[in-house]
């Protein structure tokens, strides 16, 4: 009698604090467990194994729960991709699938696990495995196949791999450097293995922005590069030093890798050809760090892109920053005409010069790394302005040191500028600081000493007693609620204000959107 079909799931867990991160949690497939998939995927084979994926965000976690319970006598593998919102949801489900069925694998990915996985590995007995860092395709598909045969290899014969040692201790397989360029294709229809995700996200997508909606655009995530300027550089636990202070990307060992021409040409036409025309390039800093891509890009354009008539192209849309625009404007015309992007992702955070340096927000290097860093958020904004582009604009309320003058001088410009171009901002994405792990604000609430001298370099001050109380609770915990984070870091690094004001602003924040019928995703 066949045995049942062995089942290795895939799970996004939705955030259990009320923090979220992102303008595009709901409307956007998680784009690194499709990779893996579809790599797990085309190196099985024939193999008789079903991949299933499940998104808490549009599922609930609860759909989640009730499907490993009805499924967990098949699980071989639980794959959980893990950010600090949704970390207490992913262990609880860990513990869950132990409970159920103790021998399948229980694995971890993603930013909070790779900020955290000595301690995570301590402290949680039913984590397996995990893969740390971003260049780990190849070592989760060979090492989940070889898992799947039976046949599982010494440890370092997988690129990522987190495991634990004999002593019990933590051990991480350096990444795969090179494996950027090896990448597969991505299978879009893999979000539906198990429930309908796909339609779901577009109707996200439709419901909440209004320009999806009348361009009848149905849009998808595409990697075409990775990295940021600002990871270059010298490095304190793997955390670049360059970085924005509330940054919790834990970088490879290449700070900016991206393929051929070609190849990002065929990620390109492999989701138009499933049926995508809207293309969300998650790429940082597209026309700073990835200019010399984009510009053969632009110079190599595929026959299937040319033959296709100017308002039948694909479009796209990624993040910038600012100062691209500032110190070379000629590229946003090869953009905007060329490769049809017409939406910007751009981190204004803080408004005045002194938040923007304070938050590490400055220029690192190159043309424009002498100017006033709000200089160069005003001249991206009039170009994009020019060409009749959109914004969705980043916004950082609190941060180190902040002061009530500095949060009425940002909220001051911040609605002169949305007064002036309402039609521009697609959407304001806007929340205090969360000082999350792999962040450099995390290290001010671990090192109170680094705190204080930053803030001091600025002339701001920080609670030095309040933080000191609370470091070894954020030195040594592996689960965080971030509503209890933001305040931590208001009430330890922020000392002038209150919550109280903090919610003022987010209100006063949401009030000037809805007045012009911006899109809002508060991240509080």
């Amino acid at each position: 009698m066949r045995t049942q079909q062995e089942l290795v799931l895939f799970i996004n867990a939705n955030h259990t604090s009320r923090h979220i991160a992102s303008a595009n949690t709901t409307v956007y497939p998680n784009l690194g467990l499709l990779t893996l998939m579809s790599a797990l995927r085309d190196k099985l084979g024939s193999h008789d194994t079903q991949l299933g994926y499940l998104d808490g965000v549009l599922y609930s976690n609860e759909t989640i729960e009730e499907f490993i319970d009805a499924h967990a006598h098949r699980l071989h593998a639980v794959c959980l991709s893990v950010l600090t919102g949704n970390y207490s949801a992913s262990i609880a489900m860990a513990q869950r699938v132990k409970r159920l069925n103790p021998n399948a694998l229980v694995i971890l990915g993603n930013d909070h696990f790779s900020a955290l996985y000595e301690r995570i590995m301590r402290r949680q007995r039913d984590i397996d495995f995990g893969f740390y860092g971003n260049d780990v395709v190849t070592g989760f598909a060979n090492f989940m196949a070889d898992s799947l045969r039976g046949r599982i290899k010494s440890p370092d014969a997988y690129p990522g791999l987190v495991y634990r040692a004999t002593d019990g201790t933590a051990t991480k397989v350096p990444e795969d450097a090179g494996e950027y360029a090896t990448l597969p294709l991505v299978d879009y229809s893999l979000a539906d293995s198990l429930l309908p995700h796909q339609e779901r996200y577009l109707q996200g997508q439709q419901s909440i922005y209004f320009f999806m909606r009348d361009r009848v655009l149905r849009s998808t995530v595409v990697d075409i590069g990775r990295g940021c300027i600002k990871f270059a550089g010298p490095r304190l636990d793997d955390v670049p030093l360059n970085a924005c202070d509330f940054c919790g990307i834990i970088p490879g060992s290449k700070e900016i890798v991206w393929p051929e021409v070609d190849k990002a040409w065929a990620i390109l036409e492999n989701a138009y050809r499933q049926g995508y025309n809207y293309f969300y390039v998650t790429a940082d800093e597209l026309p700073l760090t990835m200019w010399r891509l984009l510009r053969g890009m632009a110079a190599n354009q595929p026959e299937w892109f040319r033959q296709l008539p100017q308002s039948q192209r694909p479009g796209m849309f990624g993040y910038a920053r600012a100062e691209a625009f500032a110190t070379v404007p000629d590229r946003i015309d090869e953009l905007v005409n060329v490769l049809g992007l017409d939406h910007f992702f751009i981190g204004f955070d803080g408004f005045s010069d002194v938040s923007l340096r304070v938050m590490n927000k400055q220029s690192v290097g190159g043309r424009g790394r002498h100017d006033l860093p709000m200089a160069h958020n005003l001249e991206a904004l009039a170009g994009v302005v020019d060409r009749g582009g959109m914004i969705t604009a980043g916004l950082i309320l609190t941060h180190l040191g902040i002061t009530p003058q500095l949060m009425a001088e940002n909220h001051a410009m911040l609605t002169e500028l949305v007064d002036n171009y309402p039609k521009t901002f697609a959407a304001l994405d806007f929340g205090p600081l969360c000082p999350i792990p792999g962040s450099q604000s995390f290290r001010y609430l671990t090192h109170p000493e680094h705190a204080e001298q930053r803030a001091a370099e600025h002339g701001l001050r920080v609670d030095r007693e309040f933080l000191e109380s609370r470091k070894d609770f954020y030195r040594s915990n592996d689960d965080f609620d971030e509503d209890e984070m933001i305040e931590d870091f208001v009430r330890g690094c922020c000392p002038d204000i209150t919550m109280d004001l903090v919610h003022e602003y987010l209100a006063a924040t949401e009030d000037l959107a809805n007045r012009h019928g911006i899109v809002t995703r508060v991240g509080m």
